[in-house]
């Protein structure tokens, strides 16, 4: 008998391109796009430029390496999916669920692993459909985001190590058994914890790109002749679910209908550039905002009504980095309520210099509600200055698959992000060459039109 692992490598080492509905390859193609230009957008930040400089302590500058977005310069694989895994965190403009932020581990895996073996097209797509697959089945299996997550694992950077390794497997052609032992050496890799929430430290950012260095390594570990445990998934003493994920693993989800359901079309794209967990509650407010006819100067105070878990994702109201700002649903509403948008320029710089927006911050509180209503999204509730009460829920904020970015409004967020850093006729030539990857024969024309 197979187990996961092999199960899980057999499926997606016999599975090409031609195999992909029509809307898995559209959904590639948004991905690609949508987590290029979240990581151009990144280029500059602290976070990108700590782990730029880091890798080039350790790796030299080679030609035949792998582009960092923005950069022009080229590292091996590995160091350059981490970089650039970085890079495609460092804004929070990067989609969501699957593993937790699949294409910030997946795309950048597969973009080094394509370049430097001058992959083509239709394997690009092909790999990032394997790596948001297994990615968002590794998650799903472990229980869901709230049970894994809540044990202090991130999700993004352990289930999403097994997402990259599929995804660099599949970019370099491994068969079954080789495809097998990189999710056994990427299993060996996991880590990645939640101790950043207590002080705004980088390495939430750096999480995607450590996993999506992990998958590169592990592929071509396994491509030279490494072997990985066949059990790395089951095993009953040092097995990931045994270990990472106790009585919430449910090894059963991770086959679930492999083959006829893909874990990328249940993932978002994000409008708002913080937490997914603040965004139906930016939603709630923006509606009530719109329906009622207040301003933010109107606004008393704010009570958002969450489940414990919300309480502890983003009900911080000590803000002192762009990390504390991205992760406090108070911040996020403070700031919609007196710009309209929680975008970038929202969250850095950032905005508790302004008496509006720090007294309306201080008068916002997330707290834990029990009532069954709260547990797929937060009520917001507004009191207004004249004694007024509005309340409201949104259950699918704005980027859920459920009520989804349309493709003009992608293609006005990565524009929003890319032509700042490279120019509109670059982003056009972006647009293009990924509208038209099925034609594109060697994958590193296209991360040449990354370059800076």
């Amino acid at each position: 008998m197979s187990t996961y692992s092999q199960a899980l490598a057999a499926h997606w080492s016999a599975t090409s391109y031609d195999d992909l509905p029509a809307d898995i390859v559209r959904a590639t193609k948004r991905a690609l796009l949508d987590t290029l230009a979240a990581g151009l957008a990144g280029v500059g930040t602290s976070e990108t430029n700590a782990a730029s400089a880091g890798m080039a302590m350790i790796h030299r500058s080679d030609p035949e390496g792998a582009m960092l977005w923005g950069q022009g310069v080229r590292l091996p694989a590995g160091a350059a999916a981490l970089v650039n895994g970085t890079t495609a965190h460092a804004r929070e403009m990067d989609d969501f669920d699957g593993c937790g932020h699949t294409g910030a581990v997946v795309v950048p895996t597969v973009c080094a692993t394509a370049d430097v073996t001058r992959a083509d097209g239709k394997t690009v797509m092909a790999a990032i459909a394997a790596g948001y697959d297994i990615a968002g089945r590794m998650l799903e299996a472990s229980g869901g985001y709230q049970p894994h997550n809540g044990r202090g694992w991130h999700s993004t950077a352990t289930c999403g190590s097994f997402g990259a390794a599929a995804a660099a497997a599949k970019v370099l052609g491994l068969p079954a058994e080789q495809f097998t032992s990189a999710l056994g050496i990427a299993g060996t890799y996991v880590g990645g914890v939640w101790a950043f929430m207590a002080d705004g430290a980088m390495t939430k950012r750096l999480h995607p790109g450590k996993a999506a260095e992990n998958g590169v390594n592990a592929a071509f570990l396994a491509k030279a002749g490494m072997t990985g445990p066949t059990q790395i998934l089951e095993a009953k003493w040092g097995g990931f679910f045994p270990t990472y994920c106790g009585e919430s693993a449910r090894p059963e989800a991770l086959l679930a209908e492999l083959g006829e359901r893909n874990w990328i079309l249940s993932t978002g794209i994000k409008p708002y550039a913080c937490c997914r967990g603040a965004h139906a509650g930016i939603d709630a407010l923006l509606y009530l905002m719109q329906a009622h006819g207040f301003a933010g100067e109107q606004i008393a105070e704010m009570l958002i009504h969450g489940t414990e878990y919300t309480e502890r994702l983003v009900g911080n109201r000590r803000i002192n980095t762009v990390l504390d700002a991205q992760m406090s649903l108070p911040y996020s509403l403070a700031v919609t309520a007196f710009g309209g948008l929680a975008d970038l320029p929202q969250f850095d710089p950032l905005r508790t210099s302004e008496p509006c927006v720090q007294r309306l911050l201080d008068n916002t509180r997330v707290v834990a509600d029990r009532d069954p209503q709260v547990r797929e999204s937060p009520v917001v509730e507004v009191v207004l200055k004249d004694g007024r009460r509005f309340s409201h829920q949104v259950l699918f904020a704005k980027g859920d698959p459920r009520n989804p970015v349309s493709d003009d409004e992608l293609l006005s967020k990565a524009r929003s992000l890319v032509v700042p850093v490279l120019g509109e006729p670059r982003f056009l030539q972006i647009v293009r060459a990924i509208d038209e990857l099925e034609q594109v024969r060697d994958f590193r024309t296209v991360t040449a039109l990354l370059a800076a």
